[in-house]
């Protein structure tokens, strides 16, 4: 019986350990900060092209790196969270590079050529998503 309650023991400090690292580590992790370092730049246009041709190419060079695209504002609109969603114009009207802002009071206006520097998310469904976006100045 002492050894069952042992190992019991164990098992709940271990599982405790790794909710704790998930939770502290993982869940917690604050995002790079996209506007310090090297970044690879794009126009919006160039970026969207390069998705098109080859997903899985550029998933595997630009996923979770740092991204600065120069583009023109298509939308302004507000993500799921509040913070702002810049939409920079592509080749292809119905897919923009979609920027999350990292200030939520940002002011961009619609038709604004602008440089933006986030994380590349991967391409979605209505285009390719940039998570941690600060204008460039």
């Amino acid at each position: 019986m002492r050894t069952l309650i042992r190992i019991v023991a164990v098992l709940v400090i271990i599982g405790g350990g790794g909710a704790f690292y998930v939770w502290q580590f993982m869940w917690n992790k604050k995002a790079p900060d996209a506007s310090k370092g090297k970044a690879i730049i794009f126009t919006a246009v160039d970026l969207a092209k390069e998705y098109n041709q080859d997903e899985k190419l550029a998933d595997s060079k630009y996923l979770d790196k740092k991204i600065e695209v120069s583009g023109l504002v298509s939308e302004i609109d507000k993500d799921q969270d509040g913070g702002v969603l810049v939409i920079l114009q592509t080749s292809d009207p119905s897919a923009g590079v979609q920027c999350a802002m990292e200030d939520k009071g940002v002011t961009v206006n619609k038709g604004q050529n602008i440089t933006i520097r986030g994380i590349c998310s991967g391409n979605g469904i209505t285009g390719i998503s940039l998570k941690g976006c600060k204008l460039k100045q």
